[in-house]
């Protein structure tokens, strides 16, 4: 009885010390395949630029762009400065409904910002970090050339 108090205690303090910090939010996409990442120029607000610049599908592509959504950190709104570079529209294997995302691209060695297309009320906005600002750079402005 001892011994499985002693792992219960112990199995709660790992969990515990494996809990995200206060105020650690992530965006989320849905747990299915991406099959696709969809970028085009920002215009508007309130709807996404259907006219796609770069359209990407491969794996290892797919899996950088899903990984810098997946991983960036809620933050307050005023991280966006200014209109967003691109729409970035998420596309699944299955009939899902799109995800629409706005992009601030940062510049190489800094932080981008992500938000929620279509968010009510107080729009929340996201921070990826420098790496993968440098890795969406590259395919961003690679395949646009």
């Amino acid at each position: 009885m001892r011994l499985l108090t002693i792992m219960m205690l112990y199995i709660t303090a790992i969990l515990t010390g494996c809990e995200k910090e206060p105020g650690w939010e992530t965006m989320q996409l849905l747990d299915e395949k991406v099959a696709e990442i969809r970028i085009s120029a920002f215009e508007a607000w309130d709807e996404m630029n259907e006219d796609t610049l770069l359209s990407f599908k491969d794996e290892k592509a797919v899996n950088a762009f899903e990984e810098a959504i997946r991983t960036a950190r809620k933050q307050p709104d005023d991280a966006k400065r200014t209109d967003p570079d691109y729409d970035v529209m998420v596309t699944y294997t299955e009939q899902f409904p799109v995800h629409a995302i706005k992009l601030w691209l940062g510049e190489e060695g800094q932080e981008s910002v992500f938000s929620y297309a279509f968010r009510d009320g107080e729009e929340a906005v996201y921070v990826a970090s420098a790496k993968h600002t440098d890795r969406m750079r590259e395919l961003i402005l690679q395949e646009g050339r």
